[in-house]
């Protein structure tokens, strides 16, 4: 016997919700309940049953609205796959218009060839049948000169003819060429290799942006002047080919700048100003474009600064040690040493102890720009501001031009301050813990040009001096004689 398989009509999604209401509503439960005459022992049970069933008719009908609505997502990936072929479409026939351009300027250069392989044929066509004519035209006049009768006009142009002939003769090979100079054959070839590879490399590329990145924040640091920022980009099935990193002003003027373009997920960010919030933001990029950015992170540099010292390779005498935080002079002429963080921006304060001196050293601090001369005392240039002491004296130097002399004990155990207030534009100097204040002036230096300082070292003859950062800038106090140093030479 034969089995005939046939498809069940499907009810419509709308009779089907109608028919589970009927049978998951709660009246019809208890109809049933009270119809098969369920005693009043049994009350609890039956409520318990008749909750269960109505949270399970809830369900079954959310689940039917979802099952409609997958059904209707038919029509519209018919929709979005018309889209997509018209798409391909468009971008086909657009390769399809380049290669006509491309097979028009081919056979425009194939018809330029064409006419200089004709010129050149036609030139030497020229050639040959002039040179054919005059040869004809000679032996024509020869053979006329032959027949004349009258020996006495054969002798008085004969020799000339025969030499003429004679000439003709032996030049023939050289000047009748019919060899053809041009080869009517075109010998370049297409070649079309390259094409079709990339065709058949055809592929499709990712249609669709990358969903904007997110920071981890757990990850993010921020650390002395600089920030490191870590992120991830939700996998929503599309390719990245990297991420462009901004950070902002610090002034929370919304104003953002680029600073990394690549395929990593981390970066620090270096030369920050102090005690600023910086806002961090990033996106993501492939070939079909760009993600939004992403939510911005907030950083804050550390309040005070924190550096250490650093030289040159060629500084042979000078040495650093403990920690890069001590500077000790071994030769008697004068280096620079720089800390390796800059100031552009804050007030910033760092102290020193003079842990050797000896009376025939020479101790000099201040700040300095990045082109200062290391191979001479820090002061010395343009580019350095500083203050000398010794175990009798000090002053203050820039520009090889001294100023604010005073007579000042700073030998070994003397603390100097060196305060840089980069919004001022304004340098001062402390020693042990007193403001030095020349003439009444609170600042050693005043409109200092803006721009980025190093706090910056010179000792020599076996000084040794140790730099104390991450200090609290000192409130400026009153010119008073219990708080300042004003003694004058």
């Amino acid at each position: 016997m034969q089995k005939t398989t046939c498809a069940k009509a499907k009810p419509p999604i709308k009779a089907l919700s109608s028919h589970l209401s009927v049978f998951f509503d709660e009246g019809y439960w208890y109809s049933l309940w009270v119809g098969a005459g369920w005693n009043h022992n049994g009350k609890g049970f039956q409520n318990g049953l008749s909750k269960t069933l109505q949270h399970l008719s809830e369900k079954v009908r959310n689940a039917a609205d979802e099952v409609s609505k997958l059904k209707q997502l038919n029509d519209k990936i018919n929709a979005n796959c018309e889209d997509y072929k018209a798409r391909i479409n468009i971008q086909i026939d657009a390769l399809i218009e380049h290669l006509q351009e491309r097979r028009q300027r081919l056979q425009e250069f194939a018809e330029v060839e064409r006419d200089s392989k004709k010129k050149a044929l036609r030139d030497q066509v020229n050639r040959c049948t002039s040179h054919l004519n005059r040869t004809t035209a000679l032996m024509q006049l020869c053979i006329e000169v032959l027949k004349e009768p009258d020996a006495v006009v054969y002798l008085q142009i004969g020799q000339q003819l025969n030499n003429r002939a004679s000439t003709q003769d032996f030049t023939w090979n050289r000047e009748m060429r019919t060899k053809a100079e041009v080869d009517p054959e075109f010998v370049l070839s297409l070649d079309t290799r390259p094409v079709q590879n990339a065709i058949q490399g055809l592929e499709f590329a990712q249609l669709k942006s990358p969903s904007a990145p997110q920071f981890d924040a757990t990850e993010c640091l921020a650390e002395n002047n600089s920030v490191t920022v870590v992120w991830h980009c939700p996998a929503n099935g599309t390719a990245i080919d990297g991420y462009t990193l901004e950070i902002d002003s610090g002034r929370d003027d919304g104003h953002f700048r680029e600073v990394y373009t690549g395929p990593d997920n981390i970066c620090t960010i270096d030369g920050l100003h102090f005690d600023t919030i910086y806002n961090v933001r990033v996106k993501a990029f492939n070939s079909a474009g760009e993600s939004a950015y992403s939510d911005p992170i907030g950083l804050q540099t550390a309040h005070v600064a924190w550096f250490q010292l650093t030289k040159s390779s060629s500084q042979r005498d000078v040495v650093l040690s403990n920690e890069r935080a001590t500077l000790t002079g071994v030769g008697l002429d004068y280096r620079v040493v720089l800390g390796n963080v800059a100031f552009s921006r804050g007030v910033h304060y760092w102290e020193i102890t003079v842990d050797q001196f000896d009376g025939n050293g020479d101790i000099v601090i201040g700040v300095a720009q990045p082109s200062v001369n290391r191979h001479t005392m820090l002061g010395k240039d343009l580019h350095g501001w500083a203050m000398y002491i010794d175990d009798k004296r000090s002053w203050y130097i820039h520009n090889d031009a001294h100023h604010g002399r005073i007579a000042l004990h700073g030998g070994t155990g003397a603390v100097l301050g060196v305060l840089m207030d980069c919004d001022q534009g304004v340098l001062s100097f402390y020693v042990n813990d007193r403001r030095l204040e020349v003439d009444e002036a609170c600042y050693a230096f005043k409109n200092m040009p803006r721009g980025l300082y190093y706090p910056a070292f010179s000792v020599n003859k076996n000084a040794k001096i140790t730099v104390h950062t991450g200090l609290v800038p000192p409130t400026l106090r009153s010119s008073t004689s219990d708080d300042s140093v004003t003694d004058t030479l």
